[in-house]
């Protein structure tokens, strides 16, 4: 994303960013991965720009990830400013390949970096995965030639300024990532109700695009994006589209 943007990863995952259907996955213990993903936005009425944001997971146990995004920023009308800080714990609660889901669970929260520095963005949700159609060699269970992915749960805001008070909506998405007629390449589509990072945004909101399965360790995507940015006091929906492009990377912190 970004003009183009970029990221890492070390084991093939499902609906990372910048997709926003997480899987019910996680990356093995004391392996980090870093996602680094960018945007070309476009938004009505608005002159075009761009973002670049980063976030690291490290796998502390063999059911638990921890996520934090430590960097991040948005170029827009000759102006530059640091994007949000997100903390996410995610536990795995079942693995599974086939017709049985695996299923997982996370909540976060989004520290104000800049802006209205009162308000923190949060959400908690429910992963489930199904991993199908897996790859004969047998090397990577999750290399599979069709997945599917569901989110449920809800996204608030938490308004210091207002005497502490919280607001909660509902929060879903669905995804699937599909194999085509070459190996390496395949094709990832979703609609969900808003980013959970951004508690106006709301549906519709999509993603479609194509993803690069370079090997176990790296992955890259190419994604295009179209969602209602829930901007309050407008006559009309305020619909934003973005390119996106990432790039994901996984290794081992500790060998």
């Amino acid at each position: 994303m970004a003009v183009l943007g970029a990221a890492f990863i070390a084991h093939p995952v499902g609906a990372v960013r910048p997709f926003v259907t997480d899987d019910a996955r996680i990356v093995d213990r004391g392996h980090i991965g870093v996602e680094t993903f960018g945007q070309l936005a476009i938004s009505e009425g608005e002159k075009p720009g761009f973002s670049l944001r980063s976030l690291q997971g490290i796998g502390l146990t063999d059911q638990m990830e921890l996520t934090v995004g430590v960097f991040g920023f948005e170029y827009r009308d000759r102006r530059a400013v640091a994007e949000d800080l997100v903390f996410q714990p995610k536990v795995i609660l079942h693995r599974s390949f086939g017709a049985v889901p695996s299923a997982s669970v996370s909540a976060g929260t989004i520290i104000p970096i800049s802006g209205n520095r009162q308000r923190w963005n949060n959400y908690a949700m429910a992963q489930a995965s199904w991993y199908l159609f897996a790859n004969p060699d047998g090397l990577d269970p999750y290399d599979c030639w069709l997945s599917i992915y569901l989110n449920g749960g809800a996204k608030g805001q938490y308004d210091a300024g207002l005497g502490g008070r919280q607001t909660s909506k509902p929060f879903w998405a669905v995804g699937f990532e599909v194999g085509t007629f070459v190996r390496q390449l395949r094709f990832l589509a979703e609609t969900y109700n808003g980013d959970p990072f951004e508690f106006a945004e709301e549906f519709p909101a999509f993603q479609a695009g194509f993803r690069w399965y370079k090997s176990q360790d790296v992955q890259m995507d190419l994604a295009w994006k179209g969602v209602n940015a829930g901007h309050t006091g407008d006559p009309q929906d305020h619909r934003d589209y973005s390119l996106q492009v990432g790039l994901r990377i996984v290794f081992d912190a500790f060998r």
